[in-house]
């Protein structure tokens, strides 16, 4: 009876998957992902992540009157920092060294040179949208793959917030955030894996770092005067994410799949305005005196 039902959920959930990735990327070049094989990367491990992570949230009460140790939190966020400092390194490296290496110097070819570097610029990682993509054989793929994984681990941030009793950090927010993040980056891994992509890798692996070393100390102390610019550094994130999911959009960057910048632009801008609801609340009607822990 156990096997039969598995086996449906994973028909269901593989017919999900296809409809899904479809839709996202008319194009198939999906379809050409070579990672599409790694674990958990696929529609019925995420789906059943989700409904774990959900079944947590609401069964939290129970778990936190059982009052599980939270030794583990001390180990957790400086391997957190770890991880997400790497991956935003390598993630740079990666692009610098794949960047465009020409230099126009000779005055009686620079309109020549000029559009040479121009053209291999399109093929490697700038700043600018419309980055080179190799479907087959991605430069960020791995490093992207990593930061999926990450989101995962990122869901253990909830388990420690119900392990310690902290009702009011459970947040609409917090729930919201790391539940869509991992869907958005498994979609993401999935059709976008290389080219424009190693820029949230960057700002998302930077912001990370930069965040549980926060929730690190403030397990020793209290008082930490540079909480109220952590929200800040993520509102400043978010705006730079919408700069680029608009600009994706806009320019309809051939290896980047149009409905896929939509819904990350859509997305991050629902972050930015709840990120910034929790920020006013908190820092100009609470004051900052009763702020809580950015999620």
């Amino acid at each position: 009876m156990a096997a039969q039902v598995l086996q449906s959920y994973y028909e269901w959930a593989n017919a999900m998957e296809q409809t899904l990735l479809a839709w996202v990327d008319p194009n198939g070049a999906y379809k050409l992902n070579p990672m599409a094989g790694y674990p958990l990367a696929n529609f019925a491990s995420v789906c059943a992540i989700c409904i774990g992570y959900l079944a947590l949230v609401i069964l939290s009460t129970a778990f936190m009157k059982a009052g599980v140790p939270t030794a583990l939190q001390f180990i957790y966020n400086p391997f957190q920092v770890l991880v997400c400092s790497y991956m935003c390194l390598e993630t740079a490296i990666q692009a610098y060294r794949n960047k465009a290496l020409f230099r126009c110097q000779h005055g009686g070819f620079v309109i020549c040179c000029c559009f040479v570097c121009l053209m291999q610029r399109k093929k490697n990682y700038t700043v600018a949208p419309c980055n080179a993509f190799n479907a087959s054989n991605p430069v960020m793929g791995d490093v992207l793959y990593l930061l999926f994984l990450s989101k995962i681990l990122d869901l253990c941030d909830t388990f420690f917030i119900v392990a310690g009793k902290k009702w009011k950090q459970l947040s609409v927010l917090h729930v919201y955030h790391h539940l869509s993040v991992l869907v958005i980056y498994y979609v993401t891994f999935r059709c976008a894996h290389d080219g424009d992509s190693y820029a949230t890798i960057v700002r998302n692996g930077f912001m990370h770092t930069i965040m549980y070393m926060y929730y690190f100390v403030s397990a020793h102390r209290r008082d930490i005067w540079w909480k109220k610019y952590l929200t800040s550094m993520q509102l400043t994130q978010f705006v730079v994410m919408n700069a680029q999911g608009y600009v994706l959009y806009a320019r309809q960057c051939p290896s980047f799949p149009a409905k896929l910048s939509m819904l990350y632009l859509v997305y991050v801008q629902s972050l930015f305005w709840l990120f910034l609801n929790f920020y006013v609340r908190a820092y100009v009607l609470g004051g900052g005196s009763k702020a809580k822990k950015n999620v």
